[in-house]
């Protein structure tokens, strides 16, 4: 106490003060002594000194020791107060002493001696209370430090004793467990165990025992709701006396990472399933162009196994013609990447088969090396069907010949050639077709064509152009061939036509052959011209007796060359004049029962002498010669005539058509007929239909567009005729206002054993009622097309099989097969 000078305040009357300032004198540790005995004196020396010791009466003047407590406790002082008591008995030493106040009895002289060894004992005991009072305040603080650490890290902390029981968890541990505090201390580690952690748990346990820290290991817990929850990081021990009184954990929740891995494998699992089970075929190819990887479908689709595949070079399985091109194309997606630069190209199968592909190429970013990913989809079926399309445009679906659109491409292909030579051109036109035809059918008259095409390919060179022009009408373009040569070889045709017989059933036919030949002369560069020199030059040999061959030389005037056709135009003229041409109708029959009323297509027939000529045989030159403008008038004249007779049958009657020329179809004068005779007619215009070719509505669009909308203001409706037959058909649909289709009778004659015109056919059906418009299906000879074009979405159907042409009055009854007596 000598060592550390001490402030005291005595509070006392100045008799008791004095008394206690002379028994304090023996101490040298005293620094400043002052007295104070009212509460204003006191407050003052309260502000103006820090005091070390205060000595206190329980009661002055003006305040007491309860004062001074609750003076000491606002200002927060922990001032040694020691309190003068005479009994030691006074209520108000009871409630001081409560804070920490000491006292001592002052009533003998004695015991104000004995005041300085209290005061040092007092001391004494104030210095060691401040001093373990200012070591616990550190340790509250570095407590409270090192707990909010504890509790508020990301990081999962457990402690445990030596027997798997839980001591101790931070926040982080029991938010990600789904536990209370006052929970865990209740579980054991194999409570919160998950069954696949059991079989390693043991082992690192009985190492933590030993001492051993353990870092980066896993543990799989489960929460309190069941969830897994994954857990890496260190553990260690906590020794004493050499055995481990408990084991401490740190770790990190690794719950989200894990499930993302294991979805990423199972996602992994899922494209690399669907890789290997794509209808496609996906290879990686390294820059020297040696195949990587393959999907295994794709090795299938190519009849390997992708082990014979990988490591070899990916043009082994490339068509040798067109290994060239494909090594060109990787090439240049190496040096040069690009995304939509796609290729088609032919594969070549392991059993030898060819398997078309279109390919499309991927870069592979992420690899150590260049590569490429190709992606090649088979398009075999649809190479096919281009090429049957392609075939179909350009040949004739009856007899596999070239048809005229490509017989007259090739001509002018010579035409135009700059490599002139004699070059030569023959038509033929069969004799006595017209009696197979009418007497056996068309059946019989289509075999008929069949085996008369396969007797022509026999006669021609090979490097002759042998084409049917349709009907019962040929054409032979002999290239490089002298008039003399192609002399020969026509007559050769024509007496193996004459030695030909056809046998149908029991009966044998004889027929011939009628042949115009025509030479190409350097000056020729009108291809319809040729033609009509040629159909001329065949006109002139029918009319020379029939089976013969008739040579139109170049000194030949033109007016000897139009023979044949100056002798039609007389015919059609005279047949206008004289009412020689008859209306037939042919019925349509409808694909839906419930379908009411009768449909027919109206047809014509020229008599000529003692013979029905059917329209094939005039129309061509009457269409050359404008005549065919008024043979449409005539029918639409005498159709009305003759429906206005016949009342019943236009009650029945649910739709007539009537074919139109292509000249009518742009001849002002035609529409404004129709449409006077139309109007001033008795006769619901809606049941007449107007039938136009898509030949004639394609050449000449926008007049067909306005000649149809005129017509449909009345009513009448319109179909387009031999719809299919151009490559471009459905483009033009869309922009005819037409009501119904008829589909070309080349895909209708075979369609119950030939899938790619049943595909067609079902297209356009498909096609036309998505346009809100009806199909009609013609050529329909037998049971079995019927049945396809029933199941195909046909509306509506005609052809020999259903009911042959016959002179109009025939219906004139209602002379229908019922539609219950069709069979589907």
């Amino acid at each position: 106490m000598g060592t550390y000078p001490l402030n005291i305040l005595i509070l006392a009357g100045a008799e008791k003060a004095e008394r206690i300032i002379s028994s304090l004198a023996e101490l040298n540790a005293i620094k400043t002594i002052q007295v104070a005995s009212d509460k204003s004196s006191w407050l003052a020396a309260m502000q103006t000194t820090s005091w070390d010791f205060i000595l206190s009466d329980l009661q002055l003047i003006d305040f007491d020791c309860l004062t001074l407590r609750d003076y000491l406790q606002k200002h927060d002082l922990d001032t040694p107060v020691m309190l003068m008591a005479q009994t030691g008995i006074e209520d108000e030493l009871f409630t001081c002493l409560e804070v920490g106040f000491e006292y001592c009895i002052l009533e003998q002289t004695l015991q104000y001696e004995r005041l300085p060894a209290l005061l040092r004992s007092v001391h004494a005991r104030s210095q060691k209370f401040s001093q373990q009072r200012t070591i616990k305040d550190n340790f509250l603080n570095s407590y409270e430090r090192y707990r909010d650490l504890f509790d508020n890290t990301n990081d999962l902390i457990q402690c445990l004793s030596a027997e798997g029981f839980f001591l101790y968890t931070n926040n982080a541990w029991r938010d990600a467990m789904g536990y209370t505090e006052e929970e865990v201390v209740s579980l054991t580690l194999l409570d919160v165990l998950h069954a696949d952690s059991l079989s390693c748990c043991q082992e690192r346990f009985d190492k933590l025992k030993k001492g051993e820290c353990l870092s980066a290991i896993d543990f799989k817990f489960v929460s309190k709701s069941g969830e897994s929850v994954y857990l890496q990081g260190d553990c260690g021990s906590i020794i004493r006396d050499g055995k481990a009184i408990s084991t401490r954990g740190i770790f990190r929740n690794i719950t989200e990472k894990v499930k993302t891995e294991e979805a990423l494998k199972v996602s992994e699992a899922r494209y690399q399933a669907l890789y290997e089970n794509a209808p496609d075929i996906y290879t990686t190819i390294s820059p020297e162009g040696i195949v990587l990887s393959i999907n295994n479908m794709g090795a299938q689709l190519l009849g390997y196994d992708s082990s014979e595949l990988i490591g070899q070079p990916a043009l082994n399985i490339v068509h040798p013609d067109d290994r060239r091109k494909v090594t060109a194309y990787l090439m240049k997606q190496f040096d040069n990447f690009t995304q939509n630069d796609d290729i088609e190209y032919r594969k070549i199968r392991k059993d030898g088969s060819v398997l078309w592909v279109h390919q499309r190429i991927n870069q592979e970013l992420n690899a150590s090396e260049s590569r490429l990913l190709v992606v090649c989809r088979d398009i075999t079926d649809r190479r096919d069907l281009e090429e049957q399309l392609v075939y179909q445009a350009t040949h004739d679906s009856l007899t596999n010949l070239i048809n005229r659109r490509e017989f007259e491409k090739r001509m002018h292909n010579v035409l135009s050639s700059p490599n002139k030579g004699e070059h030569v051109l023959c038509y033929l036109d069969l004799d006595q077709f017209k009696v197979i035809n009418d007497t056996c059918g068309h059946i019989a008259g289509d075999e008929l064509l069949r085996q008369v095409s396969g007797l022509l390919i026999q006669q021609v060179r090979s490097r002759d152009t042998l084409a049917r022009l349709g009907g019962d009408e040929f054409a032979v373009l002999m290239e490089h061939c002298p008039l003399e040569q192609a002399e020969f070889c026509a007559n050769r045709i024509r007496q193996a036509v004459e030695d030909f017989r056809f046998q149908w059933g029991e009966r044998r036919f004889n027929i011939g052959v009628s042949i115009g030949v025509v030479p190409i002369l350097e000056n020729d560069i009108n291809i319809n011209d040729l033609l009509s020199y040629a159909d001329s030059a065949c006109y002139t040999a029918k009319k020379q007796g029939r089976n013969q061959v008739h040579v139109r030389h170049k000194d030949e005037s033109a007016a000897t060359g139009q023979i044949a056709e100056t002798g039609w135009i007389s015919t059609i003229t005279r047949a206008l004049e004289d009412d020689h041409f008859h209306l037939y109708a042919q019925p349509i029959h409808s694909c839906c029962q419930s379908t009411c009323g009768e449909r027919f297509e109206i047809l014509l027939r020229m008599n000529d002498g003692d013979k029905l000529i059917r329209p094939g045989a005039f129309m061509p030159t009457a269409e050359r010669y404008n005549l065919s403008t008024r043979i449409d008038r005539w029918v639409l004249e005498n159709l009305l005539k003759w429906l206005e007779l016949h009342p019943e049958s236009v009650q029945r009657l649910d739709l007539c058509s009537i074919n139109l020329s292509a000249l009518s179809l742009c001849d002002k004068n035609f529409s404004q007929f129709a449409f006077d005779l139309l109007k001033s007619s008795s006769l619901p215009q809606e049941k007449i239909c107007f039938e136009i070719t898509e030949t004639a509505a394609i050449s000449n669009l926008s007049q067909a567009i306005e000649f149809i909308e005129t017509l449909k203001s009345l009513g009448c409706h319109f179909a387009l005729d031999d719809f299919g037959s151009g490559l471009s058909s459905f483009a033009y649909l869309k922009n005819l206002p037409v009501d119904m289709v008829k589909i070309d009778g080349t895909f209708i004659r075979n369609i119950s054993h030939n899938n790619v015109e049943r595909a067609m056919v079902k297209s356009i059906c498909d096609i036309v009622s998505l346009m809100g418009k009806q199909t009609t299906a013609e050529y329909v000879e037998n049971e079995a097309s019927l049945k396809v074009l029933h199941s195909l979405g046909v509306d509506f159907v005609q052809g020999h099989y259903l009911g042959i042409p016959k002179p109009l009055d025939h219906f004139s009854g209602g002379q229908v097969i019922p539609f219950n007596e069709i069979k589907y």
